[in-house]
């Protein structure tokens, strides 16, 4: 009877012992999650609030408003290069972007910033994150933001691609993916700062462009998986048609690489059949797929083209592009990705700079009488020009514009 006793007292611990060590192997190994598109984070660097401050009142001495800011800083900055997925062409990819998270525990908005047109592979925003433009805007999630910085499909984890400018579908899937990606990279328990569904989002240039796709695209089908405070759209090429008309109709257009740098890009992706000879005379129509390899800047790819319309596109394409069959397909990319106004419920602002030869002011003139004509009234819609400035230099006093207005409708 002792030994019955003894050998059911064995079994006993044997089985509890194990009980035991299966339950650790549960609970101190925990797998890791998998997310629809988040995959991996990269810590690049920390800001702290006196460089925020630095770096935020830089302008002070020209534009006294931005003195203000500095008072609004509160936190320290973790700056990360995030990883996650999307879809290019029916294909599943990898794209990254920045992510600027206030070091304090919270809940924050989100400020999405959509670049400007980019050629080179190693000014991306992760490539290049502490170029001074990017520095200012990272700075801002000093001040209670998380700020998100796309670095386009072509560019960053997704540079073996082409760079599909100025194409509607593939630019806005991209960045609500990368929304979508920060969301989940804020449910990591390490993670302090906390993103809300309020979103405002800025861009200029290409990425004024790429920001008023995005509100469309948020307004007309993602309402309420995010909530749109405010969207300032700068000197972007909305009407892509309008852009096509306003060069092919100069005789000297200072940056030539802008229309070679699309037309290579549809014909690249698919959108436009014909070759780039149809449109671009020889020399240049040969050097153009080499020119945009992503090593070459626009500066050096200007230098290659030539400034004479005359000389750079082909008779056919300037006297026949609105009417000529030939033309058709391109006719047909260029409507499908220019921006028809609809009748916006987020409050937005049309920046622009008063001495911008590229992208000439008119034509986010031309934007807001659409867009009034749609219904669009003067508490949804505004026209800001910046004077005394051109294209290139319209950036900096646009952003801290745009960070002032920003401030004024966080919550």
């Amino acid at each position: 009877m002792k030994r019955i006793k003894f050998y059911s007292y064995y079994f006993l611990m044997i089985l509890f012992a194990g009980l035991f060590l299966h339950s650790c192997d549960q609970t101190d190994e925990p797998e890791d999650k998998v997310y629809d598109n988040f995959i991996s984070n990269e810590l690049k660097f920390e800001i702290t609030t006196q460089e925020a401050i630095a770096k935020l009142t830089t302008f002070a001495a020209i534009m006294p408003e931005t003195s203000l800011l500095g008072a609004v800083v509160k936190s320290d900055i973790e700056v990360h290069k995030i990883t996650y997925k999307t879809t290019f062409k029916e294909a599943n990819i990898q794209a990254s972007g920045l992510v600027c998270l206030p070091k304090t525990a919270g809940d924050y908005p989100v400020l999405c910033f959509q670049n400007g047109t980019n050629t080179l592979h190693s000014e991306a925003p992760t490539e290049n994150p502490k170029s001074d433009l990017l520095s200012i805007l990272e700075s801002v999630a000093s001040m209670g933001f998380i700020v998100v910085i796309p670095d386009y499909i072509g560019f960053g984890a997704s540079s073996k691609l082409t760079h599909p400018y100025l194409h509607a579908e593939s630019t806005t899937k991209s960045i609500l993916d990368m929304l979508r990606a920060v969301n989940q990279f804020g449910t990591e328990d390490d993670v302090l700062a906390k993103p809300t569904k309020d979103l405002f989002i800025f861009g200029y240039s290409q990425g004024g462009w790429a920001t008023m796709q995005l509100q469309k695209s948020i307004e007309k089908d993602y309402s309420t998986e995010f909530n749109l405070i405010a969207s300032s759209c700068a000197a972007g090429p909305y009407s892509i048609e309008y852009m096509n008309k306003f060069i092919t109709e100069k005789e000297d257009y200072p940056m030539p690489y802008f229309l070679t740098y699309l037309l290579n890009s549809y014909t690249a992706i698919g959108l436009v059949t014909n070759p780039l000879s149809d449109f671009i005379q020889a020399p240049y129509a040969a050097k153009i797929p080499g020119l945009f390899d992503g090593k070459h800047s626009g500066g050096e790819i200007n230098a290659e083209l030539t400034t004479q319309m005359s000389t750079l596109l082909t008779t056919e394409y300037r006297t026949g592009f609105a009417t000529d069959t030939k033309f058709a397909g391109v006719r047909s990319a260029f409507v499908a990705n220019s921006i028809e106004p609809w009748l916006i419920s987020t409050p937005t602002r049309l920046y622009h700079g008063a001495n911008d030869e590229f992208i000439p002011p008119a034509l986010s003139q031309k934007m807001l009488l659409d867009f009034k004509a749609k219904g669009v009234s003067d508490t949804k819609i505004e026209s800001i020009v910046i004077p005394g400035v051109d294209h290139s230099l319209g950036v900096i006093p646009v952003g801290f514009q745009t960070i002032l207005w920003f401030l004024t409708l966080k919550k």
